[in-house]
């Protein structure tokens, strides 16, 4: 037999072109790379309001036991 390591990449990169160069393949990898980063940014948003919470939590601590 040939290479196999040669048919393997010919088969993975024939089975890559056809799916990169498909339109609804292309819609779909984009509408996942949206929904991903849309995900990312709500989760980042979420923790920095968290820490903003704890942070103005622990500054309301300190102004409480310093008045004492």
């Amino acid at each position: 037999m040939m290479y196999p390591s040669l048919v393997k990449g010919l088969l993975i990169g024939g089975a890559a072109i056809l799916l990169l160069t498909s339109k609804k393949v292309q819609k779909g990898i984009m509408k996942a790379g949206v929904s991903i980063y849309k995900g990312v940014k709500d989760s980042t948003e979420e923790l920095k309001e968290e820490w903003e919470d704890a942070k103005s939590e622990v500054m309301l601590e300190k102004e409480k036991k310093a008045s004492k």
